[in-house]
């Protein structure tokens, strides 16, 4: 007999919540804000799973620490600047396992997998993600993982770049992303978003792409709730939602189109461009 497991659920939170759309360019609350909302309403396990989609900027602070590298003291990670650097002078596992893993495995000049350190460490927080109890959680992680494994593998033979080193992962999209040489790498049927990622990838026009890049992953956010009203599940989806779109908000300005436009030059000089950017 399967034990039941009970949900939390957060009514007063989720009623008092603004709506978000995708084309909004004012928020009445920023990610920042509801984060620090959501500390004082949640579980304590439930701030945990929310945690989970910040660490992404501990895995940043990480690599830099460990590279010598000044810390970015712009980066909101999850866990203090000084708990991080005390844990890299000397480990005393207080960080998520993947990532007291990854420390370890640097140190002792080791990695887990044979690609870069920045894709082994982003490869082992996926693969923590998508080990959460929390199925929401899973299945957004592998949504999200596939996406960024389609866009590399897309970009990688469009210039010409082995694409088996720069995929991360693996599930079967990750595999077939490794070994197969037809157009679409043989995800189409099973996976109709491979061919949005292809289309999108064939556009030249940098910000429609990411516009579309966003748009699958509001969608399958919308999709994963579309019966949840007061759960978890609804509050992490509103925090997704809400990440989107304060992106684009910040890219409405002069500041964020700057830092798009450094985004950009980093990705093109990372694929070594040939052809001069317009």
């Amino acid at each position: 007999m399967k034990r039941m497991i009970l949900k939390n659920n957060y009514y007063c939170l989720i009623a008092g919540l603004p709506e978000v759309f995708l084309d909004d360019r004012k928020l009445s609350l920023s990610v920042n804000g509801f984060r620090e909302l959501a500390q004082g309403a949640l579980k304590k396990e439930d701030v945990k799973l929310m945690n989970l989609f910040f660490l992404p900027a501990d895995n940043k602070q990480v690599l830099r620490l460990l590279n010598k590298m000044e810390p970015d003291t712009a980066l909101e990670t999850v866990y203090p600047l000084q708990h991080l650097e005390d844990e890299i002078a000397e480990p005393k596992n207080s960080l998520p396992a993947y990532l007291n893993q990854f420390i370890a495995d640097f140190k002792g000049e080791h990695l887990k997998y044979e690609t870069s350190p920045e894709n082994v460490l982003s490869w082992m927080y996926y693969d923590y993600m998508m080990n959460c109890g929390n199925k929401f959680v899973r299945k957004y992680a592998e949504f999200s993982m596939n996406i960024k494994n389609l866009v590399v593998a897309f970009t990688c033979r469009k210039y010409g770049k082995e694409v088996a080193p720069e995929i991360i992962g693996n599930n079967a999209v990750s595999k077939a992303l490794r070994t197969s040489n037809s157009k679409d790498f043989g995800l189409g049927m099973e996976y109709p978003y491979a061919e949005k990622v292809m289309s999108l990838m064939n556009n030249p026009n940098l910000v429609e792409r990411e516009r579309g890049l966003d748009l699958l992953h509001w969608d399958y956010i919308e999709e994963a709730v579309v019966y949840e009203y007061f759960s978890m599940e609804k509050v992490l989806s509103f925090m997704l939602e809400l990440m989107i779109v304060e992106r684009w908000s910040k890219m409405s300005s002069e500041s964020g189109r700057k830092v798009f436009m450094e985004v950009v030059d980093k990705f093109r000089r990372s694929f070594e461009f040939a052809e001069e950017f317009k």
